[in-house]
């Protein structure tokens, strides 16, 4: 166990250490990104405000992975018990084509939405890019729900109906608070992988209408200075006070106990 004890404490060590380089990189007052900082200053922090190019991908980002994750959790959850609860002719092909965008590479599928989105005019517009995150997001949503669903007892719900509730009270007093875990994961895997992706979103965007990560991407073709290490340290403490406001209110480690 001690082995293992010191094992654990080495991968968390090694996932972390990139953390710990890109903030000390993004307080550099050197010209050139490195470690370690060349000086302290906030100057690289300014300079992400001065490229509004930034700003507005990260509004890109934020509001495609918020609507993204909206329409793939409702969805998804619909699909779950469609998928857990009943028996239907087609259910396990129909259930493979769900969760295909698992299995096929991303550039496959960006080529694929690319030309399915052209003779729609959906290409390099919100809608369209929204679309092609719900059809990346929805199997997360689909395999957390349909998980937590497998682990729920009927005799739960028959209980609250024989006592007079009716299906929609039932499934928003019972079901529901039973699948929240399954929600919260899957809107949690949902927004990271909306907000990340870059592969599929390359062939969906263009001048006007870039996400973040192909704005960075675009950025260091020409430019490679702590400007990118600042937009980084930025991003992690949103994700921190994401997943503490998380915690906070809904509480991972209430309903994620091990």
């Amino acid at each position: 166990m001690k082995i293992l004890g010191w094992y654990v404490a080495a991968v968390l060590a090694f996932l972390a250490l990139p953390v710990l380089v890109v903030i000390p990189s993004a307080l550099s007052a050197g010209s050139t990104l490195g470690f370690p900082p060349q000086g302290l200053s906030l100057k690289w922090f300014r300079n992400v405000v001065d490229h509004p190019e930034f700003l507005r991908a990260l509004a890109v980002s934020v509001e495609v992975a918020a609507a993204s994750t909206v329409l793939a959790l409702g969805l998804g959850t619909l699909a779950a018990f469609a998928f857990v609860r009943y028996r239907f002719a087609g259910r396990d092909v129909l259930q493979l084509a769900f969760v295909a965008p698992l299995v096929f590479p991303a550039i496959v599928y960006g080529v694929a939405m690319l030309m399915m989105l052209t003779p729609l005019k959906l290409t390099r517009t919100m809608l369209g890019l929204t679309l092609a995150h719900v059809v990346i997001t929805l199997p997360y949503v689909l395999r957390t729900v349909g998980a937590t669903l497998h682990g729920v007892d009927r005799r739960l719900e028959e209980s609250a109906q024989i006592l007079g509730a009716g299906p929609w009270r039932t499934f928003w007093h019972v079901t529901l608070p039973l699948i929240r875990p399954g929600l919260i994961a899957g809107a949690t895997f949902s927004l990271i992988i909306s907000f990340d992706e870059f592969t599929v979103s390359l062939f969906l965007t263009g001048p006007g209408l870039m996400t973040l990560p192909l704005e960075i991407y675009h950025y260091t073709e020409f430019t490679i200075d702590p400007t990118i290490a600042a937009i980084s340290t930025v991003l992690i403490v949103l994700s921190v006070a994401t997943i503490m406001a998380i915690e906070r209110f809904l509480g991972f480690e209430r309903h994620f106990q091990v």
